[in-house]
């Protein structure tokens, strides 16, 4: 009764009323242990969570709908619920979870039997790869979607789907196809009697209207759309980003700027509702191309240093938030950080990189100047950077093979800035997109003598933004500056992670360089999770783990160091990114002698998310991890000259550069990067 009731009120809009009835019904089920009444509540919660724009709510219940489903063997439950997880996803930007989730809802779909559901998650499962960039994989999601949806007749699925893939056709350059699937899906739309579903369509025909004669046509074709798509929250901010790049256009830029503005406030209104952290690291994928395109209209308006603060208010906005450094209205603080000051403070040059689909730029800052130099397109460097990391991977001798893809990367990426780089100077890096992969230590150098590595010239720091390098270190609760707590060389848990036969000796290692009344160390059998908090590690000037690491690509603080396994619970044995970062912590120096201790996802606005994230996301000052597997044996000879290094009041950046050099000046097989080049050292906020 009380899920009818729920359900009429949907039907009249009234979604607060709903959910609540629902909840009610949930909760009468769960305590007559109804499981299928309760999978389908939870299923009806997370709808109505949907059309509320409460993403993260909708998560919650659709995972829950979908356990209870599994549980009840209710099989058209787990398949709605997982395809609306996809939605939930979709919509925060997370289109990797998004597409996993479509193609097992599909899956669900085919098996039992209902093709309109298949043909749905298809059309879904294409948008996601949209999103990802794979427009080949897209079409003929999309193209297997339509074939369903005309089979059935299906005149709102029709429309839908072929909107998308005349966006797809535009994307392309093919304007004819793109304006034929145009007018199918507004003969759709009309068929259905659906008005939202002509939004879509209406929005192509008038990007399609700007690029010929008709200009005055597709700005007023444009402004309709605009209005109509209040309750679209997405959709609206692309709209108003069009309305400004046709502005820029026109050569209009008091009205352009104002509607780039609009765009990213329509963004920014949607992302303030998303409450959960993990799932903000995503949201910003929907964002990027508004502050990129405002910033390169900034650009070309002769105004480089307004597009740098705006586009370092997208960078690291979760991890500023997370530690309670960020302003209520980010845009407020947008003439607060001057870029030059920061370097100065820091003695140091910052080289922020924006990369674009047509062309990229590099901001290069001293404490004297700010400089712009353009650069090629994004494809074109990541092409570079991944052709560079398989030549590194597979142990080969850049140096020695005067590597091209190392000599090039360094020629676009650093040699346009490179006067004004000194020799010996210190340099924070700031990355985007596929450069959050690259050591830029490795980079092959020109010299007077010889090519070199860059590290030879200057010391190399990674950070996320300009913002988070002009905060001051919060007062550090340490008590003594020179402490460490020390943990690794577990007991295997589990045949995947076989003994690391140099764990004892890079344990020894490190312990010689701090007096015995000033170090924690948990090896073996004390070595589990729970050990961590429990030591209270903001007490700890210096945090170090010797261990194996998990890195996981889709749930990125799934990510772990993997210890040894709790008394009496076998499975209990990682410690957690998502655990590390509700443990805060004021550490000058967190080392994951590691594998993939940085991670291997790259949110846009984020950079890498993995334990180095989430160290500096609980505070610590600086962070080392790996982007890549470490090897055994040549760690602990690093790992000794770093501790050496700072013991003689090294900075942690300078100390690591000379633990490196060590290696690269060895006339072993240590000197290749693959060995030495793992470890990066990523900045949090200075003090």
């Amino acid at each position: 009764m009380l899920r009818t009731e729920a359900q009429v009120l949907v039907y009249r809009n009234d979604l607060a009323a709903a959910s609540s009835l629902f909840r009610e019904s949930q909760r009468f089920a769960h305590e007559h242990h109804d499981t299928f009444l309760e999978a389908t509540d939870l299923l009806n919660l997370g709808l109505v969570a949907l059309e509320m724009g409460r993403y993260d709510e909708a998560l919650a219940s659709l995972s829950g709908a979908a356990d209870f489903a599994r549980t009840a063997q209710a099989r058209q439950v787990v398949e709605a619920a997982f395809g609306n997880l996809g939605v939930a996803y979709f919509y925060l930007g997370d289109f990797q979870k998004a597409l996993l989730n479509f193609e097992q809802a599909e899956v669900q779909a085919k098996e039992i039997g209902t093709t309109s559901a298949q043909g749905s998650w298809l059309w879904d499962a294409g948008a996601s790869y949209y999103q990802l960039g794979n427009l080949a994989q897209a079409k003929d999601c999309f193209e297997e979607a339509l074939k369903i949806a005309q089979s059935i007749h299906a005149p709102d699925e029709i429309a839908g789907i072929s909107a998308q893939l005349a966006f797809l056709f535009y994307q392309e350059g093919r304007f004819d196809l793109a304006r034929a699937q145009a007018e199918q899906a507004l003969d759709a739309a009309r068929a259905a009697g659906d008005k939202s579903a002509e939004l879509e369509p209406h929005f192509l025909e008038a990007r399609l209207a700007a690029r010929q004669a008709n200009r005055q046509d597709a700005e007023q074709m444009l402004i309709q759309v605009e209005k109509e798509s209040a309750e679209r929250p997405a959709l609206q901010w692309e709209v108003e980003n069009a309305l400004a790049d046709f502005y820029s256009e026109k050569g209009e830029g008091i009205r352009a700027e104002r509607w780039y503005r609009r765009s990213i406030q329509t963004f920014e209104d949607q992302r303030a509702s998303v409450k959960d952290e993990e799932l903000k690291l995503p949201f910003f994928a929907n964002g990027d191309a508004l502050y990129r395109d405002y910033a390169y209209f900034l650009i070309a308006s002769h105004r480089p240093d307004e597009a740098l603060r705006l586009l370092d208010l997208g960078r690291a906005r979760t991890l500023e938030e997370g530690l309670g450094l960020a302003e209520n209205n980010p845009h407020s603080s947008q003439t607060k950080t001057d870029p030059r000051a920061v370097a100065a403070k820091l003695n140091a040059a910052i080289l922020f990189y924006s990369l674009g689909p047509d062309k990229s730029y590099l901001w290069a800052i001293t404490g004297r100047q700010t400089a712009l130099f353009t650069l090629p397109r994004q494809s074109e460097i990541e092409s570079l950077v991944q052709r560079y990391q398989k030549d590194i991977l597979r142990s080969g001798d850049p140096l020695h093979d005067s590597d091209e893809s190392g000599k090039l990367l360094y020629d676009t990426l650093i040699a346009p800035a490179a006067s004004m780089l000194s020799k010996g100077s210190r340099v924070f890096v700031i990355p985007d997109g596929g450069l959050n992969n690259l050591n830029f230590e490795t980079l092959l150098a020109p010299g007077p003598d010889d090519l070199h590595y860059w590290i030879e010239d200057v010391t190399v720091t990674n950070t996320n933004s300009i913002r988070l390098l002009a905060r001051p270190d919060a007062p550090r609760n340490v008590a003594d500056p020179k402490n460490l707590l020390l943990i690794g060389n577990p007991i295997s848990p589990a045949k995947e992670y076989e003994d690391l036969p140099n764990a004892a000796a890079e344990i020894s290692g490190v312990e010689k360089h701090f007096a015995p009344l000033r170090q924690r160390t948990l090896t073996q059998a004390q070595a589990v999770p729970a050990a961590y908090s429990a030591n209270q590690p903001g007490r700890f000037a210096y945090i170090h783990f010797v261990a194996h690491g998990t890195a996981s690509r889709l749930s990125p603080l799934d990510s772990a160091v993997v210890l040894s396994a709790t008394p009496g619970h076998p499975e209990d044995f990682k410690l957690y990114a998502r655990d590390i970062v509700r443990t805060p912590v004021h550490a000058q120096l967190v080392t994951i002698s590691a594998c993939y201790g940085s991670g291997l996802r790259a949110y846009a606005g984020e950079g890498l998310v993995g334990l180095s994230w989430a160290f500096l996301r609980a505070g610590a000052h600086n962070v080392i991890g790996a982007l890549w597997e470490v090897n055994d044996a040549s760690t602990p000879l690093l790992m000794d000259r770093l501790y050496s290094e700072l013991a003689a009041g090294s900075r942690p950046d300078a100390a690591l550069r000379a633990a490196k050099l060590r290696l690269i000046h060895s006339s072993g097989v240590y000197r290749k990067p693959l060995y030495w080049a793992a470890f990066q050292i990523y900045a949090g906020t200075t003090s």
